[in-house]
């Protein structure tokens, strides 16, 4: 296992003329990922979410060595891997589109990587005791440390240090060797153990399913008890019902191997229910890194909030005016409502100087409730869309052609046409600044 952080990491590839010249008008970002910086812990679940081309396949890419780094540094573990070999890492990828030989059963897949790898065992001699032999890398550092050396005494007393190690045999010999097939079986019937495959060995990708590719691509993975696991979109080919048991799945195995996993996709059911915490993506940039909970309830920006969540956010244009207790925020069909300034999260300060502010109103489908009060928000239903357990109610506030979403856990009797009167709940109501985007509570700068 091991941690990876992400030191001012950018990406950058080669441009058309066309593209070029969009990045001297500055509509266009030269950087596919940019000044991306992350800390993701020893055993951690890190899952990063966007929408195609935000940066997040060429970010894992950039980790696995398929990718070189533009800028900055990426650690993994307390090694500096920039210029290491991808095949050095010591990192196992499970791809979208699993990647299976189709001429190898399932064992044979699984095992493939184990019969090319080579590993370090101690050499022996012919009693089978370890051969030990001089530390020449602890040498190699002392020799880099005389070059350092301010004074003659402290060379001196280095080139002592180098000769006591070159007369010292306290370190075994390594060679490289590859694994026994018996190693190589008992890795193999391990991994197809937790996948629950075994009976599936000796069967080839065209004989199974979606999702037992799926686990045969993951066991390869796991055969080689890697530092780290990354997974691009590997849940994307299968369909809603597999999905579901594969994400189970997934989040079970990093359970059992507690290895660090790096997770690539746009589905944000996805993200929401697998990862320890979630990076959110957009254009090479990172939006918002949080648990699950603090980025469904305390988005950062109008992204953040519109593209975590289903159905999406609502949001409204309104104009916001706080005073030192009363808050009005006017919708676009001039409609006032009116809260305390309690009811919300704190305020950045410069919205609460009694003034008028332009803003973005956030409130989710479930924080919507239907009210009898006839001086509430006056809305038209639209359209009644039935999921079984839960009902999507789509209205539009009457006097504009603003349409917003209402999700309700029951069934409802409304039909297109209904009158309604709807109440936003104070204390979920999100309020971005409608000019940057961002939100306008002071959680953001607490953090």
């Amino acid at each position: 296992m091991a941690s990876i952080s992400f030191r001012h990491i950018y990406k950058a590839y080669s441009h058309s003329k066309k593209e070029e010249q969009k990045i001297k008008a500055q509509t266009m970002s030269p950087f596919a990922v940019r000044d991306f910086n992350l800390e993701v812990e020893d055993g951690e679940y890190i899952v990063l979410v966007g929408p195609s081309g935000c940066g997040k396949s060429t970010t894992l890419r950039m980790i696995a060595g398929l990718e070189d780094i533009s800028g900055g540094e990426l650690f993994i573990g307390d090694v500096l891997a920039n210029n290491i070999d991808a095949s050095k890492r010591d990192i196992a990828m499970v791809f979208q589109n699993y990647a299976l030989y189709p001429h190898m059963t399932s064992y044979q897949n699984m095992s493939y990587a184990l019969k090319l790898r080579k590993i370090p065992k101690p050499v022996l001699d012919k009693n089978g005791q370890v051969v030990y032999d001089i530390d020449r890398n602890k040498i190699k550092e002392l020799q880099k440390e005389i070059k350092k050396a301010t004074s003659a005494k402290e060379i001196e007393n280095i080139n002592k240090e180098i000769e006591l190690q070159k007369n010292t045999k306290n370190t075994p010999k390594m060679k490289l060797v590859h694994y026994s097939k018996e190693e190589i079986d008992e890795k193999v019937q391990k991994a197809a153990e937790i996948l629950d495959i075994k009976h599936l060995l000796d069967r080839k990708p065209a004989e199974m399913s979606g999702g037992q590719r799926q686990r045969v691509a993951l066991g390869r993975a796991l055969v080689r008890d890697p530092k780290v696991f990354l997974l691009d979109e590997p849940l994307s080919n299968l369909d809603a019902k597999l999905r579901a048991s594969m994400r189970n799945e997934i989040v079970k195995l990093h359970k059992q191997v507690k290895t660090t996993f790096v997770y690539v996709t746009h589905d944000q059911v996805e993200a929401m229910t697998m990862g320890d915490r979630i990076v959110v993506m957009k254009d090479g940039d990172i939006q918002q890194v949080g648990t699950p909970s603090e980025i469904y309830d305390h988005p950062m920006n109008t992204f953040v909030a519109g593209f975590i969540g289903t159905p999406q956010m609502n949001f409204f244009d309104a104009a916001f005016k706080a005073g030192a207790k009363k808050v009005d925020i006017t919708l676009t069909n001039n409609k006032v409502i009116s809260y305390t300034l309690t009811d919300f999260l704190a305020i950045k300060p410069e919205f609460t100087d009694g003034s008028a502010h332009e803003i973005v109103l956030g409130i989710r489908g479930e924080h919507i409730s239907f009210t009898k009060d006839k001086n509430a928000i006056a809305a038209t239903v639209g359209f009644v869309e039935i999921l079984g357990n839960a009902t999507n109610i789509l209205c539009k506030l009457d006097d504009s052609e603003k349409e917003f979403n209402i999700s309700v856990q029951e069934r409802s009797e409304l039909q297109p046409g209904d009158k309604v009167f709807v109440s936003f709940e104070a204390k979920n109501i999100h309020l971005f600044d409608k000019e940057t985007g961002e939100t306008i509570y002071l959680f953001v700068e607490e953090e």
